[in-house]
C-alpha cells in the first residue's frame, strides 16, 4: 500500500481530480490551517490531492538595491515577493508536510509551460524530493473518464522540456521587465525627483510600438476626396439599389458628367449571372479564435474571455482553453459528447439532426498544438447556475462544436448587369439555398442575404434616381482589443497565454486612453523616447528572435544556458546605452507624464467664461469630485458641473447633440457610458439620469444588505 501525493494547479481542479480518482467518488476533505486537501482510496493506495494556487514560487533578485542592472535571481516562496500573497504560506507548509508521508509523487497541473513549471517548483522546493521519481498526468478536460485515464497512463517522468522552457521564459521576462522598468522609473526620479513607475518589457515594448505606428499613420493621413455614383431603379413597384461599375471617380466634374448622362434614362438588362457555392463549417476554436468571436458577438475583451473559459474548464464543461490547435483528434469520442449535449433541452433538436444526417467526423483546421486539442465542450451539463457571461461563452463553444458536424451550406450569388451606352450598373444579391451547418451555429453567423428581383435579359428599367456622392478616403482604424491580439499573434509576439494580459497592460499602464487604443501623452512620450534612445526595446524582430530561441530550448535544439547568456548580454548592452542617456530620457518622460495628467484632468474650454479650462477637482472638505473652471480660485469664474463619484472619466472629442456641452466617457469596471458634463440639466439626458439614480439606489441597497 503506497501513499501518493498528487499536485494540482487550483482548488477546483483538485476537487475534480479527487472525485474522479477515489474508488467511491467520495473523497475525504481534510482541512489544515489555512489550506485543505483531499484523501482518496484507490487500489489499496492512499492518494493525497493538493492544490498549488497557481505559482507558489517566484523569482527574486539576490543582489540588494532597487536599481539596475540586476541579473542574479533565485526562486523563493511567492509571499517573499508579493506581500499580499499570504494565502500561499499555508499551502506550501501543507505540501511539505504531506510530502514527508508520501512514497510517490504525481504532477497534475495544466499540461502547458506554466503548469509544468508550477508542478516542478512545488516538488523541488516544497517537497525537496528526487524529481526523477515523479510522474506526470496529462489531460485536456476535467471529466471523470479522462482524469482516470490520465492517472492510470501517467507519463513516467516530468515533462522536462516544458519545465526548462518555463524556467527560461520566467527568467528572461523577469530580467527584461524588472531592469527596463527600473531604468525608466529611475530616469524620471533623476529628472524630476518623482517616484512614478513607468514600465516596459520584452513584449510590451514592441506592442506599444505597434499601437504608436498605427497612431502615426492615422495622424499623418491626408483625406483624399472621391465620388461614388449612387443609383436606384424601379422594379415591380419597388425601389432597388444599383451599383455603378466604377467604384470611385476621382473628380467632381467627371462624376457630374455621369449623372447628367443618366438623368431620366433607362437601363437595359444585358446579363443575368447566377453562381452557386458550397460553404463549409467553420474550423474548431483555438484560444485566439474564441477570443475573436467573443469580442465580435459579446464585446468581451480577450482577457475576460480567457478568464471565463478557464472557469468553464474548471467546471469540466469545456476542454483546456490555452491551446493553439484547430483540430479535434480521433481519440476524442465526439459522438458521445454530442449525445450528452443532446440531453440538454436547449441543444436537443440540433444535436438530433446532426447525429442523424451530419458528418461522421468534425471539420478540422490547419493549426495544431502538441499539448492540447481544439477547444470543445465535454458534454457535461452545468451543475451550477452559470453567470450570464458564462452562459454566453458556453453556448458559443457548444454551437461551434455542433456546427463542425453540419453539412455544407449552399449559397447562390446573383448578379444582374444593367447598361445604358457605356455606363454599366449591377444589381447584386445572394441567398442561402441549403442552410446546412448554419442551422446549428446561429445566432453567431450572419450571411447577409439580399433578394434580387426576377429579371431577364432585355428587360428595361427606368432610373428612379442617380446622384454623385462626395466621400473621402479614411485612415486605418485604431486597434481594438481583438485586432491587437490578432496582430500580436501574426507578429509572433508573446504566447497564447500571455497576449491578452499584454493587450490589457497598455491601458493599465496609462499608455492608451480607451478601448480604441488611442495613444496617450505618456504613450507618445514612452514610444518616442525609447525609439530615439534605445530602439531595440521596441523591436519586434528582436523579441521574435528571442521567442524562437526559447521555443528551440523546448524542442531540445538549444540549451537553456545558451539562450539565457545571449539574453543577458543583449540586455546588458541595452542598459549601458540607457544609463548613458538616462537624464535626457527622464526629461522626455516627465514631459509626457505632465501631458498625460492634463489629459486625465482637463475637460476642455470653460463654456461660461470662455477663458478658463474645465478641470476635475476633488473637494478638500467632502472628498467628492466635480468639474470646475481653472479660474475659480482667482474669483474669475464659478462654473461647476457635478460628476458621478465612481468610475474613470475620459474627455471625448465631441459635443453633446442636445445641449452642445463637452462629452465625457465614464468607465466603471466592465461597464461604460457616454454623457455630457451638463448631464444633470441636459434636456436630452433625463432618461439617462433616471437610470443612473436607480443604479445608485440599487448599489446603496446592496451595500446596506452586505453590511448587515
Amino acid at each position: 500500500m503506497a501513499k501518493v501525493l498528487i499536485i494540482s494547479e487550483k482548488p477546483a481542479a483538485a476537487e475534480k481530480i479527487a472525485l474522479a480518482l477515489d474508488e467511491k467518488h467520495e473523497p475525504k476533505v481534510i482541512k489544515a490551517r489555512g489550506a485543505s486537501y483531499y484523501e482518496c482510496e484507490r487500489n489499496n493506495d492512499t492518494l493525497f490531492v493538493v492544490y498549488a494556487l497557481g505559482h507558489l514560487y517566484e523569482l527574486k533578485q539576490t543582489q540588494k538595491g532597487w536599481t539596475y542592472p540586476r541579473f542574479e535571481t533565485k526562486w523563493v516562496p511567492k509571499y517573499e515577493v508579493e506581500k499580499k500573497a499570504t494565502n500561499v504560506k499555508p499551502v506550501i507548509s501543507l505540501i511539505r508536510k504531506l510530502s514527508k508521508e508520501s512514497d510517490a509523487f504525481v504532477v497534475a497541473t495544466d499540461y502547458d509551460i506554466e503548469g509544468s513549471l508550477i508542478g516542478y517548483l512545488a516538488l523541488k522546493y516544497a517537497c525537496g524530493v528526487d524529481l526523477q521519481r515523479a510522474r506526470r498526468m496529462r489531460f485536456s478536460t476535467l471529466t471523470v473518464g479522462e482524469l482516470e485515464r490520465a492517472y492510470v497512463n501517467a507519463l513516467p517522468s516530468l515533462d522536462f522540456p516544458l519545465v526548462r522552457a518555463g524556467c527560461l521564459r520566467h527568467k528572461v521576462d523577469w530580467l527584461y521587465g524588472i531592469n527596463l522598468t527600473r531604468a525608466l522609473t529611475l530616469s524620471i526620479k533623476r529628472a524630476a525627483g518623482w517616484f512614478k513607475i513607468v514600465s516596459t518589457g520584452r513584449v510590451q515594448g514592441p506592442t506599444l510600438a505597434l499601437v504608436a505606428e498605427r497612431e502615426k499613420q492615422i495622424n499623418s493621413f491626408v483625406p483624399t476626396p472621391y465620388w461614388v455614383i449612387v443609383g436606384r431603379v424601379r422594379v415591380n413597384d419597388k425601389t432597388i439599389d444599383i451599383d455603378y461599375r466604377r467604384q470611385r471617380i476621382q473628380t467632381r466634374m467627371e462624376a457630374q458628367s455621369v449623372v447628367n448622362a443618366l438623368q431620366g434614362k433607362q437601363l437595359t438588362v444585358t446579363q443575368v449571372e447566377s453562381k452557386r457555392r458550397k460553404l463549409g463549417p467553420p474550423v474548431p476554436f483555438n484560444l485566439s479564435g474564441l477570443q475573436s468571436e467573443a469580442y465580435r458577438h459579446f464585446g468581451f475583451r480577450p482577457s475576460r474571455t480567457l478568464a471565463i473559459a478557464q472557469k468553464l474548464y474548471l467546471d469540466a464543461l469545456i476542454s483546456y482553453p490555452r491551446t493553439s490547435s484547430q483540430q479535434i483528434p480521433d481519440s476524442i469520442d465526439t459522438r458521445s459528447i454530442l449525445r450528452q449535449l443532446g440531453e440538454q433541452k436547449k441543444y436537443a433538436r440540433i444535436v438530433e439532426e446532426v447525429l442523424q444526417s451530419g458528418r461522421e467526423r468534425p471539420v478540422q483546421g490547419k493549426k495544431t498544438d502538441p499539448a492540447h486539442p481544439a477547444i470543445h465542450p465535454t458534454g457535461n451539463a452545468p451543475t451550477r447556475k452559470l453567470t450570464p457571461s458564462e452562459r454566453k461563452l458556453y453556448d458559443l463553444v457548444v454551437r461551434r462544436f455542433v456546427a463542425l458536424f453540419g453539412k455544407d451550406a449552399l449559397r447562390e450569388s446573383v448578379r444582374v448587369t444593367l447598361k445604358h451606352d457605356e455606363h454599366i450598373f449591377y444589381i447584386r444579391g445572394r441567398r442561402i439555398l441549403e442552410r446546412g451547418w448554419i442551422e446549428y451555429y446561429e445566432p453567431y453567423v450572419e450571411m447577409g442575404e439580399r433578394e434580387v428581383p426576377a429579371l431577364a435579359e432585355g428587360d428595361v428599367l427606368k432610373i428612379a434616381e442617380v446622384v454623385a456622392e462626395e466621400k473621402t478616403t479614411t485612415p486605418p482604424p485604431r486597434y481594438n482589443p481583438s485586432s491587437l491580439l490578432k496582430e500580436l499573434e501574426k507578429q509572433g509576439l508573446g504566447t497564447k497565454a500571455t497576449r491578452a494580459s499584454i493587450v490589457d497592460s497598455l491601458k493599465s499602464r496609462g499608455y492608451t486612453l480607451n478601448d480604441k487604443f488611442e495613444l496617450s501623452a505618456l504613450g507618445y512620450a514612452a514610444f518616442e523616447t525609447l525609439e530615439r534612445h534605445v530602439p531595440e526595446i521596441l523591436s519586434a524582430e528582436f523579441t521574435r528572435r528571442l521567442e524562437r530561441h526559447m521555443e528551440e530550448v523546448q524542442l531540445g535544439k538549444r540549451t537553456m544556458e545558451e539562450v539565457l547568456n545571449e539574453a543577458e548580454a543583449t540586455l546588458g548592452r541595452i542598459l549601458e546605452q540607457f544609463k548613458e542617456r538616462e537624464e535626457a530620457i527622464g526629461e522626455e518622460l516627465v514631459a509626457g507624464l505632465r501631458g498625460y495628467w492634463r489629459e486625465r484632468e482637463e475637460i476642455g474650454l470653460c463654456p461660461k467664461c470662455g477663458e478658463g479650462t474645465l478641470v476635475i477637482i476633488r473637494s478638500p472638505k467632502t472628498g467628492k469630485r466635480f468639474i470646475g473652471c481653472s479660474r475659480y480660485k482667482e474669483g474669475g469664474c464659478d462654473a461647476t458641473f457635478p460628476l458621478p463619484q465612481k468610475g474613470t472619466i475620459t474627455p471625448l472629442k465631441k459635443k453633446c447633440e442636445y445641449c452642445g456641452y463637452q462629452m465625457i466617457r465614464i468607465s466603471r469596471g466592465k461597464r461604460g457610458w457616454e454623457t455630457c458634463i451638463n448631464w444633470a440639466q441636459c434636456p436630452g439626458r433625463q432618461d439617462q439620469l433616471k437610470r443612473l439614480r436607480e443604479r445608485q439606489r440599487q448599489e446603496e441597497t446592496k451595500e446596506g444588505d452586505n453590511s448587515e
